[in-house]
């Protein structure tokens, strides 16, 4: 399914058994080693990866945080990071697809230097980004409307995670109609950061504002629970929205 045809379904309508499958792409992670707060060293990379692999992923798309204050990382960098992880996974004879793009945060700087710099998207000029968990940011709105003018079609990245949604949820409309695409944690739907979280996300399952689902794997104790999470009931009823991880193929 492509990004376009998934625009034409709309929040209430339904979806048939043909189709649901499963996603064989894992994407929003944290997966390059000593990069930011994920995988610390090549050890911990491969680890994920192999657990990430015996449950039926063939593509990662991962993505290291772009924090000017805190996570200064360019292109050039990650790009060193990823050479260095392929080229252990070859000599592991692991055979897995594994490409990076970035987790975008939305601060003053951002806004104030992202037509100047190199942004590292995925597929069709695809752009993840976040923001501060607390508070909404006063340039929330402007800052996706001029990355949308300037060609870049954005995916908010765990929109059930952000405090300023949780206490009212009619912004999670607000956002999704302005043409964003929505991806949620695996784990929140399990419960794993909080019940609140929990329930903004089974708000969104519900309403079927869901676009991907990211894996946002830090450690490998996030695989070892995303791999119990999918015998659940709730990742039945997310597969069945038909995400567009696949078609990141």
């Amino acid at each position: 399914m492509g990004f376009l045809n998934f625009f034409k379904r709309n929040k209430d309508s339904t979806t048939t058994v043909n189709e649901v499958e499963e996603i064989h792409v894992d994407f929003h992670s944290h997966l390059l080693p000593g990069i930011d707060d994920g995988c610390s060293n090549l050890e911990e990379s491969i680890e994920n990866i192999i657990e990430l692999k015996n449950q039926g992923i063939s593509k990662i798309i991962t993505t290291p945080h772009i924090f000017n204050q805190v996570y200064p990382n360019t292109p050039e960098i990650i790009e060193e990071k990823l050479i260095l992880l392929k080229d252990k996974l070859n000599e592991l004879n692991i055979e897995i697809d594994i490409n990076a793009a970035a987790e975008y945060y939305l601060d003053e700087w951002f806004c104030n230097n992202f037509d100047k710099i190199k942004l590292l998207t995925v597929g069709n000029n695809h752009l993840l980004v976040e923001t501060n968990y607390m508070e909404k940011p006063p340039f929330l709105e402007q800052i996706l409307f001029d990355l949308q003018t300037s060609g870049y079609k954005i995916i908010f990245a765990h929109p059930e995670r952000y405090n300023y949604l949780l206490n009212d949820f009619s912004l999670f409309d607000r956002l999704f109609d302005t043409g964003i695409l929505f991806q949620c944690n695996l784990l929140s739907f399990a419960g794993y950061y909080s019940p609140q979280i929990k329930k903004a996300a089974m708000y969104l399952l519900k309403k079927r504002m869901i676009h991907l689902v990211g894996s946002d794997i830090h450690k490998i104790r996030h695989t070892l629970e995303i791999s119990k999470f999918k015998n659940s009931h709730e990742y039945k009823e997310i597969l069945k929205l038909g995400m567009l991880n696949n078609s990141l193929l």
